[in-house]
């Protein structure tokens, strides 16, 4: 028997999920119809052929061979070297052992490195229980005699998967679902087993859900961030950017820890986390903002009202954007590109602005507050400091992005206040951990060089 080798997922996300598969070895992709399991497969074998291996397709289809030389048409993505050989769902289900000597003949024809079969679920279908089992032995002799990497998709649930026969012969396990979250549908992949894992990754690789993403484009995963460990860091302060505000935290920020700012409407809360960033752009740090309402250019043209030149940190490659349409947001995306940032261009500061058009992505406040937990930690550790700004009701004054508040470091509300017909602004640190602040709420500013906050000295 040949020893198992290590193989490239050639899946984005996965090799990070998996440290790649184990081969000669057989993976099942289970989900229900729409999941994207002829996606996952045909981008693994479309990566594999444009890395040099030999890839060979064998869908079960009841349509001819001509449909399926159209299939760049659905699948842009789809390299021009992968083999495709079609065979027939019908035989597949009424004469198996004819379409298991035709598969035989195409694997030893092709002599592929990984072979995809979509779907392995009609096969043998009319059989009885018994003879089915044997059917699928004989199956997996044949597919291990090729010595190559075989990933079968099934259409099955996942109370379904243990009762199959085929789970119980393949050496992987990898289940695809899907659940309206929010404003979108959230696809979630789960590894429930898979062959070769060293003991740390299979007990973090299986105990988890991974967001991914399906389109026309392919196939994507996005791994977990992972917190790195911090040892012994001496806790320094940096300036906010905000007049004043230094003074009421005794000193500033503390580097790498995140902050909250909630406001009513008008209340400056995008105007304090510029004031923030620029900050750290004039002193030669790297940002990246994160909006979700307002576009790029939008948010660099009101920033110039305030005599703060954006586009000139952009043009130097100190500032970056990140923007999706609130009804397109993708957290685990954001997580993953706001990672490369950091590693690509030593990000050291990040406003997310409008943490409440976040929250509606996400089907219930148990997730949200594992989101929020492990992106500021990442950032936490990995010395980044964060602002994200949320919303205040003026009329009873609560912050509504309230998960957010018990995670953030620090939290800043921002409220109006009716004072002799004219209203009055008005700063309050509700807390600021690890760290002494002042407790009293001061009147601030809008002015043409962003806020002003009125405290001289503290009592």
């Amino acid at each position: 028997m040949s020893e198992l080798q290590n193989l490239p997922c050639c899946i984005e996300g996965l090799d990070e999920i998996l440290g790649g598969f184990r081969t000669p070895s057989t993976i099942l992709v289970a989900g229900t119809a729409g999941v994207g399991k002829t996606t996952m497969a045909l981008q693994m074998l479309s990566n594999a052929a444009k890395n040099g291996e030999k890839v060979l397709y064998i869908p079960l289809t009841t349509e001819t061979s001509e449909r399926f030389e159209k299939l760049q048409s659905v699948f842009p993505f789809l390299f021009e070297n992968v083999s495709i050989h079609p065979l027939s769902r019908q035989a597949a289900e009424k004469d198996p052992l004819s379409m298991l000597i035709e598969m035989g003949n195409v694997i030893t024809s092709e002599n592929p490195d990984r072979i995809v079969i979509d779907p392995i679920t009609p096969m043998g279908f009319g059989f009885v229980e018994q003879e089915r089992r044997r059917f699928f032995y004989t199956l997996d002799s044949m597919l291990k005699e090729s010595n190559a990497l075989v990933l079968l998709t099934a259409e099955l649930l996942e109370e379904q998967i243990h009762g199959s026969v085929v789970s119980h012969l393949t050496d992987g396990i990898i289940y695809l679902s899907k659940e309206n979250s929010g404003y979108h549908t959230a696809h979630k992949m789960r590894v429930i087993k898979m062959l070769g894992l060293d003991l740390q990754k299979r007990g973090v690789s299986t105990a988890r859900d991974y967001s991914y993403d399906v389109s026309s484009e392919g196939f994507v995963v996005y791994p977990r961030l992972v917190s790195s460990k911090v040892d012994g860091v001496a806790e320094t302060k940096i300036r906010s950017g905000i007049e004043n505000l230094d003074l009421m935290l005794y000193g500033g920020i503390i580097a790498g820890s995140s902050m909250l700012v909630a406001g009513e409407p008008g209340s400056g809360k995008s105007v304090f986390a510029w004031n923030f960033m620029m900050e750290g752009l004039i002193n030669g740090e790297n940002g990246v903002i994160v909006s979700y309402g307002e576009r790029p250019e939008q948010i660099i043209r009101e920033a110039a009202k305030f005599s703060w030149d954006m586009q000139k940190y952009v043009d130097s490659g100190q500032l970056r954007f990140i923007h999706s349409n609130p009804e397109e947001i993708h957290p685990a995306e954001h997580a993953i590109r706001l990672k490369e940032l950091i590693d690509e261009l030593g990000i050291t500061r990040i406003v997310l602005d409008g943490l409440v058009n976040l929250e509606i992505t996400f089907p219930d406040d148990i997730k949200l507050r594992g989101y929020l937990l492990s992106l500021t930690n990442y950032l936490n550790s990995m010395g980044v400091s964060s602002v994200f700004t949320t919303e205040l009701d003026p009329q009873t004054g609560r912050i509504m992005s309230n998960d957010a508040s018990f995670i953030m470091d620090t939290v800043i509300t921002l409220t109006q206040i009716l004072c002799s017909n004219e209203f009055k602004r008005y700063l309050r640190i509700l807390k600021s951990k690890g760290s002494r602040h002042g407790l009293i709420m001061r009147e601030y500013t809008i002015s043409d060089t962003g806020i002003k906050l009125q405290c001289d000295v503290l009592p």
